[in-house]
């Protein structure tokens, strides 16, 4: 890490998708996937609060890990399981720095034609940036109350 680059996530930045469903993937983002050895493909999937996750296929792997030690025998982790695994789409990364977004996962959060990349430190979420302007609108007046039960 001598470089100064974290190997986390981090940032927001807002990119125009064409009209062939692609998106070019934000340079922190990209420069941050080469630094943990994954620079040239990605795994989407659904995520939570009507976003999507992005993640590394070491990442997907690791989370899937946690997924996989949930409780079978309840019916919400087999739920889970099905909608994670089941929307999850590997995705490379073009020369020009660009994925396309699969239209069904673009339709099941409501992305249209521009998309917010937001830098969450393992993964990065994508969301439709007025559902991503309201979430945060509404959460960030909670920023310290939230730290609170974060470092307790």
């Amino acid at each position: 890490m001598g470089s100064g680059r974290m190997n986390l996530f981090t940032g927001c930045y807002t990119h125009a998708i064409d009209a062939k469903n692609r998106v070019s993937v934000p340079r922190k983002v990209v420069d941050t996937l080469r630094d943990l050895g994954s620079p040239g493909e990605v795994v989407l999937t659904a995520g939570l609060d009507r976003c999507l996750f992005l993640y590394t296929p070491a990442g997907f792997e690791q989370m899937g890990k946690a997924v996989e030690s949930s409780p079978l025998g309840q019916s919400s982790t087999r739920d889970f399981q099905r909608n994670f695994y089941a929307s999850a789409e590997p995705c490379s990364i073009d020369r020009s720095g660009r994925i396309v977004l699969p239209e069904a996962l673009k339709a099941l959060v409501g992305i249209t034609d521009s998309v917010v990349f937001a830098g969450v430190g393992q993964r990065v979420e994508l969301w439709q940036p007025e559902e991503w302007e309201a979430r945060q609108k509404a959460s960030r007046p909670q920023y310290d109350k939230q730290a609170t039960e974060v470092f307790r």
